[in-house]
């Protein structure tokens, strides 16, 4: 009875890790740009690109505090930059801003894909004994379950040089999910981080 315990405890623990494994953010591409011979960057002119103000608001505003948070200045193109109405930035526009900030970096990020699929989701199984399986599989069929949305984002990150307007770093993020949208992003800016900081491309001032 003992080992059955065991048994059971050791697939219910399998099950939570393949759940849990299942979210995340994951970059499944990633290039360092060849050309870039230069230091560290540690202040960034942010820009998203999306056709939706709101979106580009909130991710910026994102990324700019968690880069700060690791020591490097940033700024949000909604803060440097006066937006037009059509949400398309200009070249002599960023390059003002660059100028005006002194950033010595722009990274830019924009939306490359985006799932979403409705998931229901009814009682566990149960192998303990034949009453133990019949109250499981009764439970089972008259548990009316609970729907929810799993969201799959992929997003590209190109972060540049302002000097040169050589690529520095490229990647591209997927994220499988069915937090919010807001943790969606903080989870995607953070591997990002993390990845310009492994490959010493970011550094504080």
């Amino acid at each position: 009875m003992k080992e059955n315990s065991v048994k059971w405890f050791g697939y219910l623990f399998s099950f939570a890790f393949l759940i849990i494994s299942c979210a995340g953010t994951e970059l499944t591409q990633k290039q360092v740009g060849d050309a870039y011979k230069g230091k560290p960057v540690s202040d960034i002119l942010v820009i998203a690109i999306t056709g939706n103000e709101h979106n580009r608001r909130s991710f910026e505003k994102k990324f700019v505090a968690q880069l700060k948070s690791v020591g490097v200045d940033a700024i949000s193109s909604e803060e440097a930059i006066p937006m037009p109405a059509d949400l398309e930035l200009k070249k002599e526009m960023i390059l003002t801003a660059v100028n005006q900030y002194e950033n010595d970096a722009v990274v830019i990020t924009h939306l490359i894909g985006k799932e979403e699929k409705d998931v229901y989701t009814r009682g566990g199984s149960g192998r303990r004994g034949y009453f133990g399986f019949y109250r499981s599989r009764f439970s089972y069929a008259h548990d009316p379950g609970y729907s929810s949305t799993s969201t799959t984002v992929r997003l590209e990150t190109n972060l540049y040089d302002v000097k040169t307007e050589k690529l520095i770093w490229s990647g591209q993020s997927e994220t499988f999910s069915r937090d919010s949208k807001d943790q969606i992003i903080k989870d995607v800016i953070k591997a990002v981080i993390n990845d310009l900081q492994k490959n010493k491309l970011i550094a504080p001032k």
